[in-house]
């Protein structure tokens, strides 16, 4: 008995052996995969490629991405590894723009994992381009500056509110808490302009609205690391799919709210001027109205189902309330360090206001071009999201090289080293918003400089964003 205990038990340690071996010896060819092709990579490891610290949450992926740009100076591409998937980090701006402009049809896809699974995930930034492509075209007239200017009214009632708020702690000389502010003016105007719903955050820092964006935005240990897991590596990310999931009263709390409020507004033909109205639209007729593309045959009539407005609901809700949150409390912060810009912009907001009888309107915030630099270089020390990625879905020939792309290739350009690369940006720490004078800019690539991407991939919601920024700094100046 002794004696074939001891075989058996010889024989798994040679199976598991060969095994770990032959996992080995495939992880060590697939590493010469960038050598092969005769570009510059940084030295993997095993088992997680380049990615460990990222993947393992010990360093943001932000942060690797800026210092693998910053080490492969003088470089316009740098060869990376995500556990086996080979990934190419793009320096070169020229380069960047044919990936997001010119060559867009070979980068289409972002390359992220997407879990049928989870209804709530099916919102534009995760869907693959066969959905995508007809669902951009839809929801882009939503968007527009002419239905912005709509809701204008709904995003200056907010702005009041934070007035008062602010004053209010002011008065009774308490220490202001900036970020839970511009949180709770945030959450205000996506729900209001969104949902058509008042959350009165303002007024009660522990409305139900409030509270839902504490718990989506405050990951646990769980969450986090599904994140990182679906722009790190999807294939990871489709194995460890629980993991990524949100919890099922997330999922249910926002179907159930655009249900019930797409329910009441059909049955009482309750007609408002933001975003579910037009989404409902879409659900009834096909196309928004007034929509210039609503009646071209190529575009056609596209039928949203209810799951599709609650996707693209908390799409919205997520994208909307990190973005303005971070970037309103980094200005407010920066204006706080730097009294000579504060000074000018308080001159630049008095004076404009003066033209239009003291009344902050869409068309006066238009005029206020030096706020304008002040979000421009917010956003560029301050991305929302520190990378821009895509995958290759062609074999594609890098320009001025004899490398060819593979398709399946991940794609990664890097925000943060573009945005403090001082080649683009001298003294790049430094707060200046006169960087985005015209004169600046026109001394340096436009593809340098990328806080909401470009193309048909960029933020789609970026002028929602400028005009709730904008008008929350006008309202803390007052």
């Amino acid at each position: 008995m002794g004696v074939y205990l001891d075989g058996l038990l010889t024989e798994l340690v040679v199976t598991v052996s060969v095994a770990l071996l032959a996992v080995y010896v495939r992880f060590r060819w697939g590493y010469q995969y960038w050598k092969k092709k005769g570009v510059s990579y940084a030295e993997p490891s095993f088992p997680f490629g380049n990615m460990g610290p990222s993947i393992l949450g010990l360093e943001s992926y932000g942060k690797f991405l800026r210092e693998v740009y910053e080490k492969a100076k003088g470089k316009r591409f740098i060869g990376l590894y995500s556990i086996l998937r080979p990934v190419l980090l793009i320096r070169d701006p020229e380069f960047i723009r044919r990936i997001l402009i010119k060559d867009f049809s070979s980068f289409h896809e972002r390359g992220v994992f997407l879990d049928d699974e989870e209804p709530l995930n099916r919102q534009l930034f995760f869907l693959p381009s066969p959905e995508w492509r007809p669902r951009r075209v839809k929801l882009t007239p939503a968007f527009t500056s002419g239905k912005l200017k709509g809701m204008f009214q709904t995003i200056q009632e907010c702005g009041r509110q934070l007035s008062e708020a602010a004053q209010t702690c002011a008065g009774r000389g308490e220490p202001v808490e900036v970020r839970e502010l511009v949180a709770r003016y945030s959450t205000d105007v996506i729900v209001s302009v969104g949902f058509g719903v008042e959350s009165d955050c303002q007024r009660n820092p522990d409305a139900v609205f409030r509270n839902w964006g504490r718990r989506v935005f405050t990951s646990d240990l769980k969450a986090s690391f599904g994140f990182r897991l679906n722009f790190i590596s999807p294939q990871l990310a489709d194995f460890f799919r629980r993991v990524s999931q949100l919890p099922v009263t997330y999922t249910n709390f926002f179907r159930k709210m655009i249900a019930d409020n797409v329910e009441y507004r059909e049955k009482n033909n309750v007609t408002k001027r933001d975003f579910i109205d037009l989404l409902m639209q879409l659900k009834n007729k096909g196309f928004v109205e007034g929509d210039k593309l609503e009646n071209e045959q190529d575009v056609g009539k596209t039928y949203f189902t209810l799951e599709d407005l609650a996707a693209d609901s908390f799409g919205f809700f997520a994208a909307g309330f990190e973005t303005s949150s971070t970037t309103i409390s980094s200005s407010l912060y920066e204006l706080a360090l730097h009294e000579d810009i504060q000074n000018k912009l308080h001159q630049e907001i008095d004076e404009v206001l003066n033209r239009h009888g003291g009344n902050i309107t869409y068309d006066a915030i238009a005029e206020m071009t030096y706020l304008e630099k002040v979000l421009s270089e917010t956003l560029r020390k301050y991305p929302p999201l520190p990378f821009l990625n895509r995958e290759c879905t062609e074999p594609y020939t890098i320009p001025d090289s004899d490398v060819v792309v593979d398709k399946g290739t991940g794609i990664v350009i890097s925000l943060f080293g573009l945005h403090y690369d001082p080649e683009h940006f001298p003294d790049p720490e430094r707060f200046d918003p006169e960087r985005f004078s015209e004169e600046e800019k026109a001394n340096r690539h436009p593809y340098v400089y990328l806080p909401f991407g470009d193309g048909l991939h960029a933020c789609i919601g970026m002028f929602v964003f400028s005009s709730r920024s904008s008008l929350e700094i006008n309202k803390n100046k007052q």
